[in-house]
């Protein structure tokens, strides 16, 4: 059971978390699908619900007021100064949604867009680290931007979290990876077309086949054909809260 290293380091996903009003059917997807287990604490007024796998912390389902709209799976990527880098945010094309704020006890958070308008969340520890285990089915196994713009994304995350992003050789024009350490911890992926762009989440689970079919089952419709591809054997899902996800199968000797 491999343990994450904490604190994660600047520019690396440090949690994600989704919240909608139909937080219960939420957890009723979610959790048989990838093994999550945590419903919300009795006494938390936001009825904010860690899930983990193997008692450790891999995401949040939360709940929104009634008439809300989703708030999609936002990843929220580790900062050493939040306040710093939510002014270095607006300073290279994005836009701030929520300035630092505290949640007591727990840590820092803040929301802005990138250049082309996706949104993201940024987190300072305070003590809760974020994820607290990787390289299990129910974790998070990659983070995707899927956007018309990615050159400009790829610098301004670059600036953002002061570190270097890199195109794939494979495909230079169109994928970026986000480099913290040296190694690659988001990717940012150019397409020609996108009604929203968005980030997305990679959901690593034992079988992709048999999670498809539950996934299905559940109310969750697939949009592409499954592939096998060097990275693991992936699908593309929406939910059934109409929210896009990846569930990937690593290939041997990768996610572990």
């Amino acid at each position: 059971m491999p343990d994450c290293s904490l604190p994660h380091p600047q520019g690396a996903v440090a949690w994600l978390d989704m919240l909608l009003t139909a937080q219960n059917e939420a957890l009723q997807f979610y959790q048989p699908l990838l093994g999550w287990s945590g419903d919300p604490a009795p006494e938390d007024q936001n009825r904010y619900a860690v899930q983990k796998v193997h008692g450790k912390a891999v995401a949040g389902l939360g709940a929104m007021p009634a008439g809300e709209p989703v708030m999609p799976w936002t990843g929220y990527f580790a900062v050493t100064d939040i306040e710093a880098a939510v002014g270095r945010i607006a300073a290279h094309g994005g836009r701030v949604i929520l300035e630092a704020t505290e949640a007591p006890g727990v840590g820092k958070f803040a929301h802005g867009t990138d250049p082309s308008g996706a949104a993201f969340g940024l987190w300072q520890p305070a003590p809760f680290p974020g994820f607290e285990l990787y390289g299990e089915p129910g974790c998070v196994y990659w983070f995707e931007l899927v956007t018309t713009e990615g050159k400009s994304c790829a610098d301004f995350y670059a600036a953002l979290f002061e570190t270097e992003v890199e195109a794939m050789p494979e495909m230079p024009d169109s994928y970026w990876t986000i480099q913290v350490g040296g190694e690659p911890r988001a990717g940012i992926f150019q397409v020609e077309s996108v009604v929203r762009p968005h980030w997305r989440p990679y959901f690593q689970v034992a079988d992709v086949d048999i999670a498809v079919a539950a996934a299905l089952a559940a109310g969750a419709h697939q949009t592409d054909e499954t592939q096998d591809t060097p990275f693991g054997r992936m699908a593309t899902l929406i939910d059934p809260f109409g929210v896009e996800i990846k569930v990937a199968t690593p290939p041997p000797g990768m996610g572990a």
